[in-house]
């Protein structure tokens, strides 16, 4: 076991008010971070690219933008999603290679225009699948970091940038942010554009981000909906009505399932109505429909990797593309029909409730790194379209983090946001 991550870094909404103020700069606020980055990637291994020169020169030249949304906070992108000046490589052999990007992403570009730094590109697993990158958990370094989105999840968790981008298909945010103890905000699907996003699945793909609180989750929420930031409401919460989902408790460790006995138990005594559901039919088997929907599409959009450059695929990703190359169109249809079903059914169940509650992965990250993890507990709300966080609540007897997850219908991403902070205050007051 290494030494934790630092919990000393600045947050994005901390940092932004201290710049706002004039008492720290753009340039010495990204100094600080790419010393970070320096004195530990060497070990961790996020980042893919560090675009140190360009950075510097543009936090130098940010006199007139300290005001602006994201004003002066540094940005790691995942290597799936282009960054003007920087090549993306989609953490495979075959883009070893690939000129530099022309043109930010769209959703980089709105970041940039709210006046975020994009610093570099974090690692992405291959293709944005099951084959790791080179990326080490930050509390240890021989246990995974999980999956697609390792490189973000560790950088915002080992204190080298406030925000960091990554995309969903599965888990490839939820389960990251539990793995490396952070938060992790999957939103609405639809939302965030996915121009300029290697795209998985049309069906599933969202694009959220990882940070150091859900006021961060927030403030790049603004960012992305042309909204105002202002501090999450919490008082108009009222008396929040939570679904303990227990469809996939045979899968949880005995410490996750003490986390979220635990986790139920504190929102209770601070006021919330938690209870116990079990989720009815398609959502009880919802996990497999995702499975077969999230194959097809990758089959087809990766139609280029899987055909002309198989040599260059590890067995992982091929496995996934062969079986996904065997769906017909009829089952993929049907699937479809399966997806817009349990789409309605969640909808009616959540007005009986604010938020479900279950673990963001099986357990802690598990010890070795030839694999990322296990998504069972994230596929859910990747094909209910609804969004998603992990609340970095609690840890094991190793002290690795253990995250709980907090689901809330369907374009209710700010009111999740608020019952995030609600619920991660409320257990941690509990535990000082």
């Amino acid at each position: 076991m290494s030494a934790s991550p630092a919990a000393d870094a600045p947050s994005a909404v901390t940092a932004r008010a201290l710049i706002e103020r004039g008492e720290l700069s753009p340039a010495a606020y990204l100094a600080a971070c790419l010393e970070r980055i320096d004195a530990r990637d060497a070990e961790v291994g996020a980042w893919e690219q560090v675009d140190r020169e360009r950075a510097l020169a543009i936090a130098n030249n940010m006199a007139q933008r300290t005001s602006a949304l994201l004003g002066g906070i540094p940005l790691g992108v995942k290597d799936i999603i282009d960054v003007a000046g920087l090549a993306t490589r989609f953490g495979s052999p075959i883009y070893a290679n690939a000129p530099v990007a022309s043109i930010d992403a769209a959703c980089v570009a709105m970041m940039r225009f709210h006046g975020a730094i994009a610093l570099g590109k974090t690692v992405s697993t291959e293709l944005a699948g099951a084959h790791p990158g080179k990326t080490r958990n930050p509390h240890a370094r021989t246990h995974t970091p999980g999956g697609s989105s390792s490189g973000s999840a560790a950088a915002v968790a080992d204190g080298h940038v406030p925000l960091a981008i990554g995309t969903q298909t599965a888990g490839s945010i939820l389960r990251p942010a539990a793995y490396c103890g952070v938060f992790g905000f999957k939103p609405t699907h639809g939302i965030v554009p996915l121009t300029g996003v290697k795209v998985q699945s049309e069906t599933l793909d969202t694009v959220g981000v990882f940070a150091r609180s859900a006021d961060d989750c927030a403030l790049w929420w603004a960012a992305m909906t042309q909204t105002k930031f202002s501090a999450l409401d919490l008082d108009s919460l009222g008396k929040l009505r939570i679904a303990r989902i227990r469809n996939l408790d045979k899968l949880a460790s005995d410490a996750m399932r003490e986390a979220i006995e635990r986790a139920a138990s504190i929102l209770s005594a601070a006021g919330a109505t938690v209870s116990d559901v079990l989720l009815p039919a398609p959502l009880d088997k919802i996990h497999q429909v995702q499975l077969a929907v999230q194959r097809f599409e990758a089959t087809r959009a990766y139609t280029p990797e899987h055909h002309q450059h198989r040599s260059q695929l590890s067995g992982t990703i091929l496995e996934q593309l062969d079986l996904g190359a065997a769906i017909s169109l009829v089952d993929y249809r049907t699937a479809l029909a399966l997806v817009d079903h349990a789409q309605r059914v969640a909808e009616q169940l959540f007005n009986d409730y604010d938020a479900w509650l279950l673990p963001s992965a099986p357990g802690a990250a598990p010890p070795g790194l030839a694999s990322t993890g296990d998504p069972s507990f994230n596929r859910l709300a990747s094909v209910l379209h609804t969004p998603a966080m992990n609340v970095p609540a609690f840890s094991d007897a190793q002290q690795l983090p253990l995250g709980i997850q907090l689901i809330a219908r369907r374009h209710a991403d700010t009111k999740l946001l608020a019952i995030s902070h609600w619920a991660y205050s409320a257990i941690k007051a509990r535990q000082r």
